[in-house]
Protein backbone atom coordinates (compact mmCIF):
# COMPACT_ATOMS: atom_id res chain seq x y z
CA UNK A 1 0.00 0.00 0.00
CA UNK A 2 1.30 3.53 -0.74
CA UNK A 3 2.93 5.28 2.19
CA UNK A 4 0.23 7.95 2.24
CA UNK A 5 -2.66 5.51 2.18
CA UNK A 6 -5.46 5.50 4.74
CA UNK A 7 -5.79 2.71 7.29
CA UNK A 8 -9.36 2.07 8.42
CA UNK A 9 -10.23 0.41 11.74
CA UNK A 10 -13.67 -1.22 11.73
CA UNK A 11 -15.14 -3.22 14.61
CA UNK A 12 -18.03 -5.13 13.03
CA UNK A 13 -18.53 -7.19 9.90
CA UNK A 14 -21.63 -5.19 8.92
CA UNK A 15 -19.66 -1.96 9.14
CA UNK A 16 -16.85 -3.43 7.06
CA UNK A 17 -19.31 -4.45 4.35
CA UNK A 18 -20.10 -0.78 3.71
CA UNK A 19 -16.50 -0.45 2.46
CA UNK A 20 -15.64 -3.85 1.02
CA UNK A 21 -17.63 -6.52 -0.82
CA UNK A 22 -15.01 -9.27 -0.76
CA UNK A 23 -14.29 -12.00 1.76
CA UNK A 24 -13.93 -10.62 5.26
CA UNK A 25 -11.02 -11.67 7.45
CA UNK A 26 -10.72 -10.66 11.06
CA UNK A 27 -7.60 -9.06 12.52
CA UNK A 28 -5.90 -9.14 9.13
CA UNK A 29 -5.05 -6.25 6.83
CA UNK A 30 -7.51 -6.18 3.93
CA UNK A 31 -6.69 -4.13 0.82
CA UNK A 32 -9.86 -2.25 -0.06
CA UNK A 33 -8.34 -0.15 -2.85
CA UNK A 34 -5.05 1.42 -3.87
CA UNK A 35 -5.44 4.03 -1.12
CA UNK A 36 -7.51 2.23 1.52
CA UNK A 37 -6.65 -0.71 3.73
CA UNK A 38 -8.79 -2.03 6.56
CA UNK A 39 -8.61 -4.21 9.64
CA UNK A 40 -11.77 -5.64 11.21
CA UNK A 41 -10.78 -5.46 14.85
CA UNK A 42 -13.80 -6.64 16.79
CA UNK A 43 -15.36 -4.50 19.49
CA UNK A 44 -13.48 -2.58 22.15
CA UNK A 45 -10.50 -0.28 22.55
CA UNK A 46 -7.84 -2.95 22.95
CA UNK A 47 -8.87 -4.69 19.75
CA UNK A 48 -9.08 -1.35 17.93
CA UNK A 49 -5.66 -0.30 19.18
CA UNK A 50 -4.16 -3.58 17.99
CA UNK A 51 -5.76 -3.09 14.58
CA UNK A 52 -4.35 0.43 14.35
CA UNK A 53 -0.88 -0.95 15.11
CA UNK A 54 -1.27 -3.52 12.32
CA UNK A 55 -2.13 -0.78 9.88
CA UNK A 56 0.73 1.44 11.05
CA UNK A 57 3.15 -1.40 10.36
CA UNK A 58 2.07 -1.35 6.71
CA UNK A 59 3.11 2.29 6.42
CA UNK A 60 -0.26 4.04 6.25
CA UNK A 61 -0.14 7.82 6.43
CA UNK A 62 -3.47 8.32 8.23
CA UNK A 63 -5.91 6.41 10.43
CA UNK A 64 -9.70 6.42 10.17
CA UNK A 65 -12.18 5.02 12.71
CA UNK A 66 -15.29 3.90 10.81
CA UNK A 67 -18.58 2.50 12.01
CA UNK A 68 -21.65 2.99 14.16
CA UNK A 69 -22.31 4.60 17.53
CA UNK A 70 -24.92 5.13 20.22
CA UNK A 71 -26.55 8.53 20.55
CA UNK A 72 -25.84 10.79 23.54
CA UNK A 73 -27.44 14.00 22.31
CA UNK A 74 -31.23 13.63 22.73
CA UNK A 75 -31.66 15.25 19.30
CA UNK A 76 -29.75 12.46 17.52
CA UNK A 77 -31.79 9.94 15.55
CA UNK A 78 -30.95 6.58 14.02
CA UNK A 79 -29.00 7.12 10.81
CA UNK A 80 -27.61 10.52 11.80
CA UNK A 81 -24.04 10.92 10.58
CA UNK A 82 -21.31 12.22 12.87
CA UNK A 83 -17.87 13.40 11.82
CA UNK A 84 -16.62 14.59 15.22
CA UNK A 85 -14.14 17.37 15.85
CA UNK A 86 -12.80 15.71 18.99
CA UNK A 87 -12.78 12.38 20.81
CA UNK A 88 -12.99 12.03 24.59
CA UNK A 89 -11.10 8.95 25.70
CA UNK A 90 -8.96 7.88 28.64
CA UNK A 91 -9.49 11.23 30.43
CA UNK A 92 -8.08 13.14 27.48
CA UNK A 93 -9.37 15.00 24.44
CA UNK A 94 -8.05 13.87 21.07
CA UNK A 95 -8.52 16.22 18.11
CA UNK A 96 -9.22 14.98 14.61
CA UNK A 97 -7.38 16.37 11.60
CA UNK A 98 -9.44 19.47 10.79
CA UNK A 99 -8.21 19.78 7.21
CA UNK A 100 -9.19 16.19 6.45
CA UNK A 101 -12.55 16.67 8.17
CA UNK A 102 -13.27 19.83 6.18
CA UNK A 103 -12.31 18.16 2.91
CA UNK A 104 -14.73 15.30 3.60
CA UNK A 105 -17.58 17.56 4.69
CA UNK A 106 -17.27 19.54 1.45
CA UNK A 107 -18.04 16.33 -0.45
CA UNK A 108 -21.17 15.46 1.53
CA UNK A 109 -24.60 16.86 0.77
CA UNK A 110 -26.43 15.35 3.76
CA UNK A 111 -26.53 16.82 7.26
CA UNK A 112 -23.47 15.92 9.33
CA UNK A 113 -23.21 16.38 13.08
CA UNK A 114 -20.19 18.13 14.58
CA UNK A 115 -19.04 18.27 18.22
CA UNK A 116 -17.56 15.42 20.18
CA UNK A 117 -17.58 11.64 20.40
CA UNK A 118 -17.09 9.74 23.67
CA UNK A 119 -15.13 6.52 23.53
CA UNK A 120 -15.60 3.95 26.31
CA UNK A 121 -14.28 0.55 27.33
CA UNK A 122 -17.60 -1.21 28.03
CA UNK A 123 -20.92 -0.99 26.18
CA UNK A 124 -23.05 2.03 27.06
CA UNK A 125 -26.42 0.30 26.89
CA UNK A 126 -28.71 2.06 29.37
CA UNK A 127 -30.40 5.44 29.14
CA UNK A 128 -28.87 6.39 32.49
CA UNK A 129 -25.34 5.54 31.35
CA UNK A 130 -25.78 7.62 28.21
CA UNK A 131 -27.11 10.53 30.26
CA UNK A 132 -24.10 10.39 32.59
CA UNK A 133 -21.67 10.55 29.67
CA UNK A 134 -23.56 13.44 28.13
CA UNK A 135 -23.51 15.31 31.47
CA UNK A 136 -19.74 14.83 31.74
CA UNK A 137 -19.19 15.97 28.13
CA UNK A 138 -22.12 18.19 27.07
CA UNK A 139 -20.63 18.78 23.62
CA UNK A 140 -20.68 15.08 22.69
CA UNK A 141 -23.14 13.66 20.19
CA UNK A 142 -22.53 9.92 20.47
CA UNK A 143 -20.50 7.12 22.05
CA UNK A 144 -18.44 4.24 20.67
CA UNK A 145 -15.76 1.84 21.91
CA UNK A 146 -12.99 2.16 19.32
CA UNK A 147 -12.31 5.71 18.14
CA UNK A 148 -10.39 6.80 21.22
CA UNK A 149 -7.84 4.02 20.95
CA UNK A 150 -7.35 4.70 17.22
CA UNK A 151 -6.97 8.44 17.85
CA UNK A 152 -4.36 7.71 20.50
CA UNK A 153 -2.32 5.49 18.14
CA UNK A 154 -2.49 8.12 15.40
CA UNK A 155 -1.27 10.81 17.78
CA UNK A 156 1.60 8.62 18.92
CA UNK A 157 2.57 8.00 15.29
CA UNK A 158 2.22 11.69 14.37
CA UNK A 159 -0.24 11.07 11.53
CA UNK A 160 -3.74 12.44 10.76
CA UNK A 161 -6.79 10.87 12.37
CA UNK A 162 -10.49 11.08 11.55
CA UNK A 163 -13.64 9.31 12.75
CA UNK A 164 -16.86 8.73 10.81
CA UNK A 165 -19.75 7.34 12.83
CA UNK A 166 -23.46 6.83 12.25
CA UNK A 167 -25.98 6.61 15.09
CA UNK A 168 -27.88 3.36 15.71
CA UNK A 169 -29.63 3.75 19.08
CA UNK A 170 -30.75 7.24 20.21
CA UNK A 171 -29.98 8.60 23.67
CA UNK A 172 -33.46 7.79 24.96
CA UNK A 173 -33.30 4.13 23.94
CA UNK A 174 -31.83 1.36 26.09
CA UNK A 175 -30.34 -1.72 24.47
CA UNK A 176 -32.01 -4.94 25.69
CA UNK A 177 -29.67 -7.47 27.27
CA UNK A 178 -30.59 -9.96 24.54
CA UNK A 179 -29.05 -7.54 22.03
CA UNK A 180 -25.73 -7.03 23.81
CA UNK A 181 -25.28 -10.65 24.90
CA UNK A 182 -26.29 -12.43 21.71
CA UNK A 183 -23.59 -11.17 19.32
CA UNK A 184 -19.88 -11.91 19.20
CA UNK A 185 -17.08 -9.35 19.03
CA UNK A 186 -17.67 -8.85 15.31
CA UNK A 187 -21.43 -8.36 15.60
CA UNK A 188 -22.32 -11.84 14.35
CA UNK A 189 -25.37 -13.42 16.03
CA UNK A 190 -24.87 -16.07 18.70
CA UNK A 191 -28.05 -18.01 18.18
CA UNK A 192 -28.27 -19.99 21.41
CA UNK A 193 -27.83 -16.98 23.73
CA UNK A 194 -30.28 -15.06 21.53
CA UNK A 195 -32.97 -17.75 21.71
CA UNK A 196 -32.39 -18.25 25.42
CA UNK A 197 -32.67 -14.52 26.03
CA UNK A 198 -35.89 -14.27 24.07
CA UNK A 199 -37.40 -17.20 25.93
CA UNK A 200 -36.67 -15.43 29.19
CA UNK A 201 -37.65 -11.98 27.91
CA UNK A 202 -40.04 -12.38 24.95
CA UNK A 203 -40.90 -8.69 25.21
CA UNK A 204 -37.42 -7.93 23.83
CA UNK A 205 -38.39 -9.13 20.35
CA UNK A 206 -40.03 -5.89 19.11
CA UNK A 207 -37.06 -3.88 20.42
CA UNK A 208 -34.61 -6.20 18.64
CA UNK A 209 -36.52 -5.91 15.38
CA UNK A 210 -36.55 -2.13 15.71
CA UNK A 211 -32.84 -2.14 16.47
CA UNK A 212 -32.22 -4.11 13.30
CA UNK A 213 -34.01 -1.46 11.25
CA UNK A 214 -32.03 1.27 12.99
CA UNK A 215 -28.78 -0.54 12.21
CA UNK A 216 -29.73 -0.64 8.55
CA UNK A 217 -30.38 3.12 8.62
CA UNK A 218 -26.95 3.70 10.17
CA UNK A 219 -25.24 1.49 7.60
CA UNK A 220 -27.06 3.29 4.79
CA UNK A 221 -25.61 6.59 6.04
CA UNK A 222 -22.09 5.13 6.06
CA UNK A 223 -22.54 3.94 2.48
CA UNK A 224 -23.29 7.52 1.45
CA UNK A 225 -19.84 8.57 2.72
CA UNK A 226 -17.85 5.67 1.29
CA UNK A 227 -17.43 7.07 -2.28
CA UNK A 228 -15.65 10.15 -0.94
CA UNK A 229 -13.09 8.56 1.36
CA UNK A 230 -10.38 8.41 -1.29
CA UNK A 231 -10.99 11.88 -2.75
CA UNK A 232 -11.17 13.74 0.59
CA UNK A 233 -7.53 13.33 1.55
CA UNK A 234 -5.74 13.93 4.85
CA UNK A 235 -3.59 17.04 5.16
Amino acid sequence: MPAQGIGVVVALDAEAETLYSGTLRHQRVITVSARLSMVISGMGPQAAGNAAEQLLQTGVGALLSWGTAGGLNPDCQAGDLLVPEQIFWNERRWLVDQGWRTALLQKLSSRVLAGGLCSVSVPCASIAAKARLRAEHPETQAVDMESGAVAERAAQAGIPFLAVRSVVDPAGQALPASATQSVDAYGRPRWMPLLTGLLRHPGDLPALMGLGRQMQAALHSLRQVQPYLETARPT
